[in-house]
């Protein structure tokens, strides 16, 4: 039976509720009794290598690494260079200094380590699940989780070893915007070689699952049971596709233009293209998790006029007459820029009593805490937006204390909290820091930033 209530939750619409999702969001809108209860939550993780930089976030007259933790507004402060893209939303902006992940693998990279809070490699398979994977199963959509990462040339599908769904499930990246356009919007494309490439794989989809249901009866036991998982994929793989078909309408409507940046050698234009797909795949539905991974050490911006790698540059490498610092916080710069062009959007759309990027976070970090070369001391983070008033954001400059200081505090007392926020509490994410076991306690979450 149907019920006002039954059509604000699109329970009684099944795949349809998504392609109704305006509709849905303006009955929120006129029930308050339900909008907050019901609305989304969105998490987007941005993710560069080569540390952050924490003297770079840095308000004038503010600083970090006391015994104290300093807990400042940023309300009549000139926020750092590299932030001031953020200068819009400063009222939805924390900086965290001073968090430790010494429980991680330092040196070039902490692999899994930088969202998942333990000691990991890229040459083995991840042991727990990174706060993306596991936020992507309690949030599930059309794609649970969204991987994008700048790539260069034909790149396809890469493992950049830093999400995972738990022990031995790692996330794929895709690199090529081409192919991501092709996986994620490809459905609404009617002509051209993204529309070809598309239909193609549905049938071969079709042509696979039917030739395995045909094997499947003359198989023994323990073969049957492998042919059986592979199965399910294939049926995960074709319910997706239909449940895009279902969606053509609001996908049409919020699809980023296929424009030279797909098709460009320049990686800084695919990881440009990576966030307007990124935007679209949050406003349209398709995915509530979404992870960025920006760069690796191999990774190049000659579309800023930067053509030492980032490894070289990390390793004082200098571009012409611009010094490797300087050639740093050009990189930050430019993916600062992109969030705030992705907030801009997501903040131009109604929501609830608000707009989307109410309901949303982003943070951003690096995958190597604040240096080229990792110590894990000290793991800077950019935070925008407060899921739904849940995280207190608004505006705020926060440096917990040194390393080993009382209430000194992890980044898997951050992840901890994230997990809270987001309405699924746990004691602790990740593992411990055995060797702050003592003086201080690593249990919960961050009290000063939950709502």
């Amino acid at each position: 039976m149907l019920t006002r209530r039954s059509i604000l939750r699109g329970a009684s619409l099944g795949a349809g509720s998504v392609a109704l999702a305006p509709f849905l969001r303006h009955l929120h809108m006129l029930d308050g009794r339900d909008a907050k209860r019901h609305l989304p939550k969105r998490f987007v993780f941005v993710v560069k290598g080569s540390g952050l930089q924490g003297d770079f976030l840095e308000p004038a007259g503010l600083a970090r690494g006391g015994d104290e933790l300093i807990d400042e507004s940023l309300a009549g402060r000139k926020l750092p260079a590299s932030l001031l893209a953020l200068e819009p939303f400063r009222d939805r902006l924390a900086i965290l200094q001073g968090l430790s992940g010494k429980m991680c693998t330092i040196g070039h990279s902490s692999f899994y380590g930088a969202l998942g809070a333990y000691k990991a490699t890229g040459q083995t398979p991840p042991t727990a699940a990174t706060i993306d994977g596991h936020l992507s199963e309690r949030f599930p959509s059309v794609f649970n989780h969204i991987g994008l990462k700048m790539g260069t040339g034909g790149a396809g599908t890469a493992y950049p070893a830093i999400s995972a769904l738990g022990k031995n499930r790692q996330l794929p990246f895709q690199c090529n915007p081409e192919l991501a356009y092709m996986n994620l919007f490809g459905s609404i494309v009617d002509t051209g070689d993204i529309a070809k490439k598309y239909q193609r794989s549905g049938s071969v989809l079709d042509f696979m699952s039917d030739d395995i249901k045909k094997l499947r009866s003359r198989l023994p036991g323990p073969e049957k049971e492998k042919l059986e998982h592979y199965l399910d994929g294939f049926e995960t793989l074709k319910n997706r596709r239909r449940k895009l078909v279902s969606m053509q309408a609001q996908l049409q409507a919020n699809a980023p233009e296929l424009n030279d940046k797909y098709t460009s050698k320049l990686a800084t234009h695919h990881l440009d293209a990576h966030f307007d797909m990124a935007t679209a795949a949050l406003i349209t539905g398709i995915s509530n998790v979404v992870t960025l991974h920006c760069d690796d050490l191999q990774s190049s911006y000659a579309g800023l006029g930067i053509t030492p790698t980032v490894h070289s540059i990390g390793h004082g490498s200098s571009n012409g007459t611009e010094t490797a610092q300087q050639c740093r916080n050009r990189i930050r710069t430019f993916h600062v820029e992109l969030i705030a062009s992705m907030a801009k959007r997501l903040a131009a759309v109604p929501e609830g009593d608000g707009t989307m990027l109410d309901n949303t976070v982003i943070v951003y970090l690096s995958d190597n805490s604040n240096l080229h070369h990792s110590t894990a001391i000290e793991w800077p983070m950019v935070v925008l937006g407060n899921l739904g008033a849940k995280l207190k954001t608004a505006g705020r400059y926060l440096a917990y204390p040194r390393y080993g200081r009382r209430n000194h505090r992890t980044i898997g007392n951050w992840l901890t909290t994230l997990c809270h926020a987001a309405g699924v509490p746990q004691d602790h994410f990740g593992q411990p820091d055995l060797a702050l076991a003592k003086q201080v306690d690593q249990l919960g979450p961050l009290p000063e930033l939950l709502a």
